[in-house]
């Protein structure tokens, strides 16, 4: 934990306190929460987000606002049962009530995470041994996040939906239900590695430097992979290649031998993460971005 605080002292050094871009200061007050939370410094998390939702979260900003919102409703669920986390508790969980509802968009991606940070404020307004409603909930965040191709994130609501689950003891077919949803999680876990996110963070220009010039001179500079940049799965990667040809999500779907249903809600989450409002607008970004070789993209039929 000091590691990661210098590493966080190191961060806001190098951004400066000077017109803070949301991309920048969003993922640092998201870590800075982090950090008061893992420290046990409950009021220094909840002054720093309150800090965040006072400088708004700007259109297109999604991706950042939601973890913070995640991670400020996980640490008042967590902490829930402690007495001196009481005073503030009703302020902070209704603050996060009122930035959800102001974020919500149509986009399946942030659904599955509006669903999720939900699902934490019902866990953290409930002070029993459990909600009846809460395995409901829970069940219909992992269906959230079934299709959308993000393994960490579907291991971390399996876990919670099991324990719901199990909350009150559990009926036999509950308890067989739970032991299921943790086998799979665990299953996530022991192939991502814990706490290891699904998009790693980018490397350190100035520890991949050395490498890079001894295989190509000290000239060259590398290129990150844009899709990788736009924080787009291989598979919305083959979506996004298609897209750009011309093609339907039926034809889509046949191609990748998915159901149009989740083809559909591929290209949903590639238009949310490009910012883009349509198929048009998302050629458009692939073409200028150059994500797809000519020879790549080949044109389809309309239907």
């Amino acid at each position: 934990m000091p590691e990661a605080a210098r590493h966080l002292a190191e961060s806001r050094a190098s951004y400066g306190p000077h017109d803070p871009m949301p991309q920048h200061d969003l993922p640092i007050a998201c870590l800075t929460l982090q950090v008061a939370v893992a420290e046990g410094r409950l009021a220094d998390a909840r002054a720093e987000l309150a800090r965040a939702l006072e400088s708004g979260f700007p259109p297109g900003t999604q991706r950042y606002a939601w973890p913070l919102l995640l991670e400020a409703a996980t640490a008042e669920a967590d902490t829930r049962a402690l007495p001196t986390a009481r005073n503030g508790r009703e302020e902070t969980l209704e603050s996060i009530f009122e930035a959800v509802r102001r974020l919500t968009t149509n986009a399946p991606v942030w659904l599955a995470h509006e669903k999720w940070v939900r699902a934490e404020l019902h866990r953290a307004a409930f002070h029993g041994a459990g909600s009846r409603s809460a395995p409901e909930i829970w069940s219909e965040v992992v269906t959230a996040f079934e299709p959308l191709e993000r393994p960490y994130d579907l291991a971390r609501v399996r876990y919670r939906l099991a324990e719901s689950l199990l909350a009150d003891g559990g009926e036999a077919d509950e308890r067989d239900r739970a032991t299921e949803l943790l086998r799979l999680a665990h299953a996530a876990a022991r192939h991502l590695g814990p706490g290891r996110s699904p998009t790693p963070p980018p490397r350190s220009p100035t520890r991949a430097r050395p490498a890079a010039h001894a295989r190509h001179g000290p000239g060259h500079r590398p290129r990150r992979d844009p899709a990788e940049a736009l924080g787009l799965t291989s598979r919305e990667r083959d979506v996004l290649r298609l897209v750009t040809a011309g093609h339907t999500n039926r034809r889509i779907a046949e191609e990748l031998f998915i159901s149009p249903k989740t083809a559909s809600v591929h290209v949903s989450n590639i238009l949310a993460k490009l910012g883009v409002s349509g198929r048009g607008e998302a050629a458009a970004v692939a073409h200028r971005l150059g994500l797809f070789p000519a020879e790549s993209v080949i044109p389809g039929p309309a239907g």
